[in-house]
């Protein structure tokens, strides 16, 4: 019968006995809470796996031979849920030693012989705790650890859309203030000048108005690299074509296209934007670092979902510069593609250019 002392111990650890013998379980139980250690009892394993899937345990001893489950068959069934409790044998005849090649595969902390004595299961005891309370404290630090990536990639997360927020804004106030009065000074300009009288300045009235246009339109371009626009079915790929095409058409570079899907393809509005900022910072860390004249961006289906390949003709770099803090791009598109459950890779060698490769999940 399955029992529980209703005070925990002092020592802060939880041992649970198995053992068919009242005797045993009743002075095992005596010992370990003048320990100061919480005591849960069991006679069978049936009983004992009850007990550990319902509290947490810090170290077993079980002993090794029980009727209808063995301790050998109870650690095993043990092991299948849980990795780091501490299990230590007990057996109280020299017959029923368990070969030491079992104990091996059996992944036990300890063997106890019950003729042996009480000082001795002590020091076992202990020993198995003192490893118990370290896996604690490492189990406390990967939570930790876990719980502060989870927060820094929610703010990565909220920079990201503030940054986009941002962008549209800047977009919408150059557009329509910088845009008209542009336009405006562009329409004042070609009134004056058939109404001017002196030949050289309305050549520089004319000159005047291309610089104004070329203005506008820079403006304009700007405008679309800021704030992409809404996205749909083949968005993707059909904003990055674009924005690539006017990259390579302004910086002279040959630009080869291609891609494998379909037209029906559905991406979130997150995996868009992130996807298609992924593509301008590569593109444009090639017009600042690679001196390439050679770019070929590929879309293709993959098992889990799409692929997105940059790939340059350039001088290349460590890929070791990866990690420098001070490289905020590359780290900037790591952490969109985080941001999205994607996965990016970066591979590169001096004097022989650059791959970028952006691998995105999609729903099945």
């Amino acid at each position: 019968m399955a029992r529980k002392r209703a005070i925990a111990g002092q020592s802060g650890f939880t041992i649970l006995v198995v053992d068919d013998q009242e005797e045993t379980l009743i002075s095992s139980d005596l010992l370990l809470t003048r320990e100061g250690h919480t005591v849960l009892l069991a006679q069978t394993g049936d009983e004992a796996l009850a007990l550990h899937r319902k509290d947490t345990i810090d170290l077993m001893l079980v002993d090794y031979f029980m009727p209808r489950m063995s301790g050998e068959e109870l650690v095993r069934e043990v092991r299948k849920r849980d990795e780091h409790v501490q299990i230590i044998l007990q057996t109280g005849y020299s017959g029923e030693r368990p070969p030491r090649e079992m104990l091996k595969l059996l992944d036990i902390q300890g063997y106890h012989d019950k003729s042996d004595g009480p000082d001795r299961l002590l020091l076992w005891i202990d020993v198995a705790l003192k490893a118990a309370s370290q896996l604690r404290h490492l189990r406390q630090h990967e939570r930790e650890l876990i719980e502060s990536r989870a927060e820094l990639r929610r703010l990565s997360d909220r920079l990201f859309r503030i940054q986009e927020e941002e962008r549209e804004h800047i977009s919408r106030e150059l557009h329509d203030q910088l845009g008209q009065l542009l336009t405006a000074t562009g329409l004042d300009i070609d009134w004056v000048i058939p109404r001017c009288p002196a030949e050289d300045s309305r050549v520089r009235l004319t000159e005047a108005a291309a610089l104004v246009r070329q203005a506008i339109q820079e403006t304009r371009e700007l405008c679309a690299s800021l704030r992409p626009g809404a996205f749909g079915g083949e968005g993707l790929i059909e904003a990055v074509q674009a924005y690539a095409g006017d990259f390579a058409k302004r910086g002279g570079i040959n630009l080869q296209f291609s891609s494998e899907l379909p037209a029906s393809l559905q991406l979130t509005n997150d995996t868009l934007r992130n996807g298609y900022r992924i593509a301008q910072e590569a593109l444009s860390n090639i017009a600042r670092h690679a001196g390439a004249d050679r770019i070929v961006i590929a879309f293709a289906r993959t098992a889990p979902g799409l692929a997105m390949t940059i790939t340059d003709n350039g001088r290349g770099f460590d890929p070791a510069a990866v990690a420098d803090p001070h490289a905020v791009g590359l780290v900037g598109m790591r952490e969109r593609a985080l941001a999205i459950g994607a996965r990016l890779t970066i591979r590169s060698q001096a004097g022989a250019g650059t791959r970028i490769t952006l691998e995105i999940p999609l729903p099945a």
